[in-house]
């Protein structure tokens, strides 16, 4: 992406929020709220997090270049005289205003914003592509096959309206943006304004971090309440997105979406075949019914396609075109990236219902049998553990349980707790080297058989304590494949 270098003096950024004090003259070239992302010239914006302080990385954020601090009131007597810090009142309220001043307002771009517990990064993926834009979110920032590596699904503030000036810079006007529970919390997409907002389900995940799944599910309501948005397109099938649209009854811009007829959906759909090389269906738009074809694999990406041709029918695509643009799709990486002709499956399914939906959907693709490669995360929500072993156990042939980032938890005490939630845990293997397992499935699987590595997808390290060990699901699966050929 353009890094162009911007130059601000720092009145006119504080202008009427706060005085610049000595510093009146100094230039500002960005702003970042993480210590580890600050460039050379920028202002450092320390404010209060859950576990520490901005300010507890005033030191590193010096060593990386900053040039000024920004705190709240309160905080400014933690910083030494001799470096440059300016108290902002209510500043975290503040930041939508400073990033504009400083980056330009993005009310020009065209935004569409794309929340639920799956299918986020899929439906982020495609869209940019089929509208010719870019995407912010899990697999990072930019067009499609381009992005730069952010580390969260939706990135701070600040880095978000960073990402979108630079994208601006580079000629890029339409953006797709994955919206997370933990970002619409904490309004990290404030100040924006959506052309579409999207809904895709609502399962069991970040129960760690909500209350609650009602929690959860009002988080993920706020994309459609507290930010202005010309679209609403809701999965009615889920039966959040159900109510979610009944609240948005009397909106003008609510579209629903889903394949279950019972539900009256504005934009129907019927799959009618999947195989290994792709898929075939019909969507049902208000004024016809459209035949889509795709070398996406299983079901679960022809309610992705779904949600495409939904808004390119909104935005007044002709049929044809919309049809031209799924053929052109390329797969979304780790997500039902298919390998070996489809036998060997990568997706990034790390939640109950991922897990299910996944599975059901390659079941259809397996004359053989269907192997199971999974574990999960450390230091994550724990109930969703066993209902993730009760799930793989029953709509798997053969389940292998292995590591997936265990973080500071034990390896084998997560395994442990997978496996209380299936009625014959004897009958799964454990193997906790993940490369060991992966070669385990893929050389004792028969060629009609399918194996599915669930969990880290497009992943490229896995996280053992401290430690952040390079590691690919897809690399061990050539390694593995390259041995039986």
């Amino acid at each position: 992406m353009s890094q162009r270098k911007r130059r601000m003096r720092l009145a006119d950024l504080l202008h009427g929020l706060a005085d610049a004090g000595h510093w009146p003259e100094l230039a500002v070239r960005g702003m970042a709220l993480d210590s580890r992302q600050l460039r050379p010239g920028d202002v450092f914006v320390a404010l209060a997090g859950s576990n520490v302080h901005g300010l507890d990385h005033l030191a590193a954020a010096r060593a990386a270049g900053a040039v000024a601090v920004l705190c709240e009131p309160g905080d400014l007597d933690r910083v030494d005289q001799d470096f440059p810090a300016l108290a902002v009142a209510e500043l975290r309220l503040r930041l939508p205003e400073l990033a504009r001043r400083l980056w330009g307002d993005p009310s020009g771009m065209d935004l569409v914003a794309v929340t639920g517990t799956n299918g986020k990064s899929s439906i982020a993926w495609l869209l940019a592509q089929a509208l010719g834009g870019a995407m912010i979110g899990t697999l990072g920032v930019g067009r499609p096959g381009e992005q730069v590596n952010v580390g969260l699904t939706t990135p701070d503030l600040l880095s978000v309206y960073r990402a979108l000036a630079e994208l601006r810079e580079d000629g890029i006007k339409r953006v797709v943006m994955e919206a997370s529970s933990h970002a619409l919390e904490q309004a990290r997409l404030a100040g924006l304004a959506f052309s579409s907002v999207i809904f895709t389900n609502l399962g069991h995940d970040h129960l760690d971090y909500h209350a609650d799944r009602q929690s959860y599910g009002a988080a993920k309501a706020r994309l459609f309440s507290d930010y202005i948005s010309q679209r609403q397109l809701i999965n009615v099938d889920d039966d959040f997105g159900r109510e979610l649209a009944a609240r948005l009854a009397a909106s003008p811009g609510l579209i629903t979406y889903g394949c279950r007829a019972d539900r009256s959906p504005d934009i129907g759909g019927r799959l009618l075949a999947t195989t290994r090389s792709g898929l075939r269906g019909i969507v049902q738009l208000p004024d016809v019914d459209l035949t889509v074809e795709s070398g996406l694999l299983g079901r679960i990406n022809f309610m992705n396609l779904l949600v495409l041709v939904a808004e390119l029918d909104a935005r007044g695509y002709p049929p044809a075109d919309i049809q031209r643009r799924i053929i052109g799709l390329t797969p979304v990486p780790g997500r039902i990236q298919a390998m070996a002709e489809g036998r060997v499956v990568i997706d990034y399914a790390h939640t109950p219902d991922a897990l299910e939906n996944v599975l059901n959907s390659l079941r259809e693709l397996t004359p053989g049998e269907l192997w199971c490669v999974f574990g999960c995360g450390g230091d994550r929500d724990r109930a969703k553990r066993p209902l993730m072993g009760r799930i793989a156990e029953s709509l798997a042939d053969r389940v292998i349980l292995t590591d997936d980032n265990p973080r500071s938890e034990s390896s084998l005490a997560i395994i442990r707790e997978i496996q209380a939630g299936m009625r014959h845990p004897d009958r799964c293997q454990v193997v906790p080297d993940r490369a060991e397992a992966i070669a385990r499935a893929i050389h004792g699987a028969a060629d009609e058989d399918v194996v599915l590595i669930a969990g880290k997808g497009h992943e490229t390290e896995q996280l053992i304590g401290s430690e952040r060990l390079a590691f690919s699901d897809q690399q061990a699966a050539e390694a593995a494949l390259a041995v039986s050929a």
